[in-house]
């Protein structure tokens, strides 16, 4: 009589927080987008927008954030379009960062990121169908331009937002999602406050120097 071995039953997908400390204790001096989107897998599109969103919000060279938006762009774009797996250019691919400086600064949010995971958890699936994704990924588009406009204090909100959306399309949560829906109303209703100022200050501008001439 012959026995047939039984599958083996799958390994537990690993945690966000234990990807991210295993890219942090690697020996290599950089880590690479490449090394994270191969980190995550089929996760790739919500936990690299996650990444990429916080790593926006450390304090960065004039210009940097517009450079820091186009793999959001790309990302939320094959979000939006049903691809299965992450695909960036080799230039983006190729972008590093210290893995030391990495580390520290994911010393500074894992608490946070634990705290969180615990809570989340997949829900609401009418939220995180492929419907769901396509009105995500276009949303994540425009807090990425957003996040680049040279708006005062206009990048702390889209990138706290894009994190949170990022978090619902990696869990599959639906309440994450619909927290980040809000994130992107108070970003519009910000936009449109910063646009009535500018608009206001050029017409007195051009008001007082008609006058002056």
């Amino acid at each position: 009589m012959t026995s047939t071995a039984l599958p083996l039953p799958p390994e537990p997908r690993r945690a966000f927080s234990e990807v991210l400390e295993d890219l942090a204790g690697r020996p290599a001096a950089k880590v690479t987008l490449g090394e994270i989107v191969e980190a995550f897998g089929e996760r790739g599109f919500g936990a690299l927008i996650l990444i990429v969103a916080l790593i926006s919000l450390f304090p960065w060279p004039p210009g940097s954030k517009a450079i820091l938006s186009v793999p959001i762009i790309l990302l939320a774009l094959e979000l939006a379009f049903q691809r299965d797996r992450v695909w960036l250019p080799g230039w983006t691919l190729s972008r590093s960062l210290s893995r030391q400086t990495f580390g520290q600064a994911l010393a500074r949010v894992m608490a946070p990121i634990r705290f969180v995971e615990r809570l989340s958890k997949p829900r609401m699936p009418w939220l995180t169908g492929e419907i769901a994704d396509v009105v995500t990924g276009l949303t994540c588009v425009f807090l990425a331009v957003m996040m680049a406009l040279p708006v005062p204090f206009g990048d702390l909100l889209p990138g706290v937002t894009l994190i949170v959306l990022g978090l619902g399309v990696m869990q599959r949560d639906g309440a994450a999602i619909l927290l980040g829906a809000l994130g992107t109303a108070a970003c519009v209703i910000y936009l449109f406050l910063v646009w009535a100022a500018v608009t206001a200050t050029v017409e007195a501008v051009g008001h007082w120097a008609a006058r002056g001439f």
